[in-house]
């Protein structure tokens, strides 16, 4: 698989969206403990990413360049680098709490997807054993 551009995260959501997909056909499965972990894991880091967005929105406002018109273009490139931009430091949080999100769904349907088949197949086996 051919590494993406630097900075190009869709990629990323994309073979997660596609992982998820599985998920939810039960194609991908977890162990319990395992995928609990994962999926405390992915929270803890959505949370350490929601806490740099108010972050990245103060980088917007910057000072201290001079007075020089030079200055002034190069404060304004740095703001937008902040939180304007195609590449702005908001938006990559935003689409990296999104991939995150992503993934502790996925670890959650891979778990229940187990969990379900193991219930319906124990409840399968106490038919048999019925008589059933």
């Amino acid at each position: 698989m051919a590494e993406p551009a630097q900075g190009d995260i869709q990629p990323i959501l994309d073979r997660w969206k596609s992982l998820k997909t599985r998920a939810e056909g039960g194609d991908l499965r977890l162990d319990t403990e395992t995928g609990q972990q994962l999926a405390g894991h992915a929270e803890r880091m959505y949370s350490a990413l929601e806490e740099l967005v108010p972050q990245a929105q103060r980088l917007e406002h910057l000072s201290g360049f001079g007075s020089l018109s030079s200055a002034e273009s190069l404060r304004g490139k740095f703001a937008s680098k902040a939180g304007n931009s195609d590449d702005s430091a908001k938006k990559r949080i935003s689409q990296s709490l999104e991939v995150v999100k992503l993934m502790k769904e996925t670890y959650e349907l891979a778990i229940r997807k187990l969990t379900d088949t193991d219930q319906s197949t124990a409840g399968q086996f106490a038919g048999l054993g019925n008589g059933d």
